[in-house]
């Protein structure tokens, strides 16, 4: 009986120990992270930014977050971090030590929220947005509208509108009703 109660013992010990801890990539539909990697090119330039998932993860605050690199065509670089909880995607400000929900689990027209530090609103506006950019025509998007609150951010505009494609992700911005920014495809 000895035996079999160590045989037990071991088995499940073992069957404990060899399991991992995986990050499972995004299951929010309009917002991946772990897996996005897109090029956006800024309308009427040669301009544009790069975003890549990479595999690498933080720590703020004992919470662990995906990293994402944002890379510009005139050089700059930065990381900016993001995680899932409940479906919803959350964005962490180094700047203000703040975590905001930048995408909900299941957006619904009208649904609105604050961002933690009070200094922008966004509101889901649609989800059956169409749109035209040169490379793609677009239909049943996600649009999100984000207006600044507190004007904090004076070298951006006051209010934008990201579209979003299910399965895919942000797909263009417009601001001051012209297409800012529209994805590439290759």
């Amino acid at each position: 009986m000895k035996n079999i109660t160590l045989i037990v013992l071991l088995s499940v010990s073992m069957g404990c120990g060899s399991k991992r801890t995986v990050v499972e990539p995004s299951a929010n539909a309009y917002y991946p992270v772990g897996n996005y990697d897109a090029k956006f090119k800024y309308v009427d330039t040669d301009a544009y930014v790069i975003h890549k998932d990479i595999s690498k993860q933080i720590e703020w605050n004992q919470i662990a977050y995906s990293v994402r690199e944002i890379q510009y065509s005139w050089g700059k670089k930065v990381e900016t971090f993001y995680r899932l909880e409940d479906g919803n995607v959350l964005y962490y400000d180094v700047a203000s030590n703040t975590e905001s929900m930048i995408m909900p689990k299941n957006p619904k027209v009208g649904f609105k929220w604050v961002s933690t530090d009070k200094a922008w609103e966004y509101e889901i506006v649609q989800l059956d947005g169409e749109l035209e950019t040169p490379q793609r025509q677009y239909s049943n998007l996600l649009v999100m509208k984000a207006s600044q609150v507190t004007g904090r951010d004076s070298n951006k505009l006051s209010e934008y509108h990201n579209y979003y494609q299910k399965g895919i992700g942000k797909v263009a911005s417009i601001g001051d009703g012209m297409l800012m920014t529209f994805r590439l495809y290759q």
